[in-house]
């Protein structure tokens, strides 16, 4: 089941899945704003787990109201993430100078008590019963504490920002600021396509079939990102950059509104900083 997580005041913006079994289970959880709609659908359950992606506010902000609601439930999350639910106060920082004047969107972020989060194993099985099970992937690039979960049965990818946002079918770069790395999240596309999954599905937002070539696409259009942004360096300040890039249509998909912009613009700066660091 598809809870939309109304991300930003939008529809279809960000996306939590609920998981019915013999244990139940919710994968993302959205910012905190997020929270109510996701109470909101599932009313009458008894969360055994939440599995989250990774820490930033738009997957993660949530899960500190989440666990207050569903108290059974264990908080599953990379190694490298759980101290920043445990005591958000520096990821709230890091995501307060990522997001600029975004930041009010992603609502605060709740602490958790460490008893309650569970710091996954890289191939660790969460088995759900009725032949559901939920495999912890590490999958860094995007961020060094992500996480996706794959359900070997179905052959199901909950991809994260791992494979990007597929938005009314078109893929966009997720390559925010500021541990973005492009060389790994090339590494960990390869990773996630010899698990062969059928689908992914999307935090950002809904499934997409043919998972294969969906993660070579992703692949391809983050090389391309970063050599049109590349090309730019040292040309443009960084502001006029982002906005030649977005203005750029062999960059930015035909679907693009204005809406999007912030969080476009947030991948730019994001793969900015990684060229940046790696030629300066």
């Amino acid at each position: 089941m598809i809870i939309d997580t109304h991300q930003f005041g939008r529809m279809r913006a960000g996306a939590a899945y609920y998981l019915h079994s013999t244990q139940d289970a919710l994968v993302e959880t959205g910012t905190s704003l997020s929270a109510p709609y996701i109470i909101d659908a599932l009313p009458d359950v008894a969360l055994d787990y939440i599995f989250i992606t990774h820490v930033h506010l738009d997957h993660a902000g949530g899960a500190g109201e989440l666990a207050r609601r569903y108290p059974h439930a264990k908080v599953v999350v990379h190694p490298r993430g759980a101290r920043h639910l445990i005591d958000p106060t520096r990821l709230v920082e890091s995501v307060r100078q990522a997001t600029g004047d975004m930041f009010a969107l992603y609502g605060e972020a709740i602490p958790i008590d460490g008893g309650r989060v569970h710091a996954a194993a890289d191939g660790e099985r969460f088995d759900l019963g009725d032949g559901i099970i939920i495999e912890a992937i590490y999958s860094p690039g995007h961020a060094p504490h992500h996480l996706c979960f794959f359900e070997p049965n179905e052959r199901i990818l909950f991809a994260g920002d791992a494979a990007g946002a597929l938005r009314n079918g078109v893929l966009y770069c997720t390559t925010p600021p500021p541990s973005f790395d492009l060389e790994v999240s090339l590494e960990t596309i390869e990773r996630l396509r010899l698990l062969h999954p059928k689908e992914i599905f999307y935090t950002h937002f809904g499934r997409g079939g043919n998972a294969d070539s969906l993660l070579l696409a992703y692949a391809n259009l983050l090389k391309h990102w970063a050599e049109g942004i590349d090309a730019r360096r040292g040309r443009m300040a960084p502001a006029e950059l982002i906005d030649d890039v977005l203005a750029d249509p062999r960059l930015v998909p035909s679907g693009f509104t204005e809406e999007l912009r912030p969080e476009l613009a947030m991948s730019v700066r994001g793969m900015l900083g990684y060229l940046e660091r790696v030629a300066p």
